[in-house]
């Protein structure tokens, strides 16, 4: 690597671990100055002198200033060791504290133990090598290999990229899947595939426009920032051709009542006509979330008390009029919430292929591939690339692919350290079917890891990753009764999923007084609060937000939730740990439940909950708050078993 291509704003490590400031903030902390190097010393006074800096020096290139002139007077001095009796005057722990906040900000990190020993950073003569700066970060640089692409543009990849980019070039005609960890730079990767392509032969999908937005930005040229469909415009330029169906959404869509008179939906198994409509639009998403060519009861929800024989019949022939209803009413498909799968499942249903013109189609995200998309491409003769995680799906089993498939594992996550590497490995190793190729941290990333107490409150502009709607629920309660502005990721559905629980609780007052928005499909299959208790029995936040509602917890009490939204760095997010896949923040706190002590029903919701935490943890880039020690959190599983068995 050349000097042109180093960071200058690459962060200054000082010669000191974070374990070792740690200690010194102890109540005996003062004790563990004596058993440190001159470099160790320089580097402590270095931080204090921050905390009480002006604006102008606080800058990483005056602190290397500060550190450099130390520790040459510790060199000038070191018969009397008065760098020691120095650093243990003027030692204070609160500026140290303070200083350790500035630090962070000023992009200063700490190097690890064994560093520390090797003393690289310092000259023959026992001075501060101003060079270490520059060499730390060239040898620990993950992008380290360079290769320029048929497009006459230059990358820097990391070996493993660097390694599957040759085998890609050397394989144009094989298909191939990349099971990549999170922070392993796939949107990076994927971009540099392509960039081996012919523009005009390369497909790109993505399931969002957010997602195909981001994947656009990284691939770099004006050229490339049109690239790509998302899936559901994919479909439809499949169905209907380039041109757009316009006149579809002109239509006045009928409401949900002239819907349920149009198609004689009475009812069925208690359920009331409009809470069976919903129901049917539940089967239909499963449907085209399927491979499957025919609609079917193996489409039904989960139901709490099985149907009967002549309620799955009359069940399965309501989905059938309303998909038939879809079909001739296409003004529709903005009304649902699958309306990406309905579209792919009708593609798919019609025998659409993707377009000879084509040679390669990548995906990125393939975890959540829609299973109609894998059939319309396995339908042509197209190099399909797969790029994806799957510990990031936290549910159902990966949609499996039917041709034969070149696969690699690319396990160096460039953006997650160390001590995410020790959190996330015995997640891995503890899953009970997925892969257990070991994830392996950055060196010079450095994820700081804090432990928090019950009633702990996190910081502006960390995002709170929580276990289901009912945890998400009540972190917002707690959180605005604290005086906390937050943000809610998906403001509508939160807001649609509050209000229907506080109507159900206490339908008597609310029955008169219709709620805001229409009932969350969540409570499709429990139209009562007693079926809500039984099926969330076993919830811990749910017990806590039933309590909080029979405090006295009502709609206006909701409501008054507006006010405490405020900017995104003066806030906090709050969203399900689930729907955190893909993203990444800069402070990322874990709920107690998401890491619950309570007993699972079994061992798929355990590995659920540890694909969730995966999730939580591999999204942080510099904080990362958990309410108690991974390890034990898993071996406490392991031992105290679940309530019930998996099979017979």
């Amino acid at each position: 690597m050349n000097p042109e291509h180093f960071d200058l704003s690459s962060p200054l490590f000082l010669p000191v671990t974070d374990k070792t400031c740690a200690s010194l903030l102890r109540a005996d902390g003062a004790k563990v100055l004596a058993t440190l190097s001159d470099p160790e010393l320089a580097a402590i006074l270095v931080i204090q002198h921050l905390a009480g800096a002006a604006e102008q020096d606080r800058t990483s290139n005056s602190a290397e200033r500060v550190l450099s002139k130390l520790i040459a007077w510790s060199v000038q001095h070191s018969v009397s060791s008065a760098l020691l009796s120095e650093a243990q005057r003027l030692f204070d722990p609160k500026k140290l504290h303070a200083g350790g906040h500035v630090a962070k900000s000023l992009n200063l990190r700490f190097l690890s133990a064994d560093e520390v020993l090797a003393r690289d950073y310092l000259l023959p003569n026992g001075n501060w090598d101003v060079g270490f700066r520059v060499r730390h970060y060239r040898d620990n640089n993950p992008f380290s290999e360079q290769m320029v692409t048929p497009r006459h543009r230059e990358r820097w990849l990391s070996p493993a990229q660097d390694k599957l980019v040759r085998t890609f070039r050397a394989n144009l005609d094989e298909h191939l899947h990349v099971q990549g960890y999170a922070g392993i730079g796939k949107s990076h990767l994927l971009g540099t595939l392509m960039e081996c392509l012919r523009p005009e032969a390369t497909l790109l999908l993505a399931h969002t426009p957010g997602k195909l937005e981001a994947l656009r930005k990284r691939m770099g040229s004006a050229r490339d920032r049109t690239a790509g469909w998302i899936f559901r415009d994919f479909a439809q330029f499949l169905l209907y051709g380039p041109r757009a169906r316009a006149a579809s959404t002109q239509v006045v869509v009928p409401s949900k009542q002239e819907l349920l008179q149009e198609l004689n939906i009475l009812g069925v198994q208690g359920y009331d006509a409009e809470a069976t409509l919903k129901i049917c639009f539940k089967v239909l998403s499963l449907y085209c979330e399927s491979r499957d060519g025919t609609l079917s009861s193996r489409h039904f929800p989960h139901f709490n008390q099985s149907l009967s024989e002549l309620d799955a019949r009359v069940l399965l022939q309501y989905s059938s009029r309303l998909w038939t209803y879809l079909e001739s009413n296409p003004a529709w498909d903005n009304q649902v919430e699958f309306a990406a799968f309905l579209a792919l499942k009708r593609a798919s249903l019609a025998g659409c292929v993707v377009p000879a013109r084509y040679t390669h189609v990548f995906i990125d995200e393939s975890q959540d591939i829609p299973p109609s998309l894998l059939t319309i491409i396995e339908r042509g003769r197209q190099v399909l690339i797969t790029l994806g995680d799957e510990y990031q799906r936290a549910g159902d089993p990966l949609v499996s692919r039917k041709r034969e498939v070149r696969k690699s594992e690319v396990n160096y996550s460039v953006r997650s350290g160390r001590n995410v590497e020790i959190l996330v490995n015995p997640l891995i190793y503890r899953h009970s079917s997925k892969g257990k190729i070991p994830f392996e941290g950055a060196s010079n990333s450095d994820v700081s890891v804090k432990h928090y107490r019950e009633g702990f409150m996190p910081p502006d502009g960390c995002v709170v990753l929580t276990a289901s709607r009912w945890d998400t629920m009540k972190w917002i309660i707690q959180m605005s009764a604290a005086g906390r502005a937050l943000i809610p990721a998906n403001a509508e559905d939160v807001k649609r999923f509050m209000s229907t629980a506080i109507a159900l609780f206490n339908p008597e007052f609310y029955r008169s007084e219709p709620h805001s928005g229409e009932q969350h499909s969540d409570f499709y299959e429990t139209p009562s609060w007693g079926q809500v208790r039984e099926a969330n029995r076993y919830d811990e936040s749910f017990l806590w937000v039933e309590a909080e509602l029979e405090k006295g917890f009502k709609m206006a009490d909701m409501n008054e939730l507006k006010g405490m939204l405020g900017s995104p760095d003066k806030s906090c997010m709050v969203m399900m740990a689930a729907d955190a896949g893909g993203m990444e923040f800069d402070g990322v706190l874990l709920t107690p439940e998401l890491l619950t002590m309570a007993k699972l029903k079994n061992v798929d919701e355990f590995d659920e909950r540890i694909c969730a935490a995966y999730i939580a943890i591999s999204r942080a880039r510099l904080q990362l708050y958990v309410p108690c020690e991974v390890v034990e959190w898993i071996e406490h599983h392991r031992h105290q078993g679940y309530r019930e068995m998996v099979g017979y």
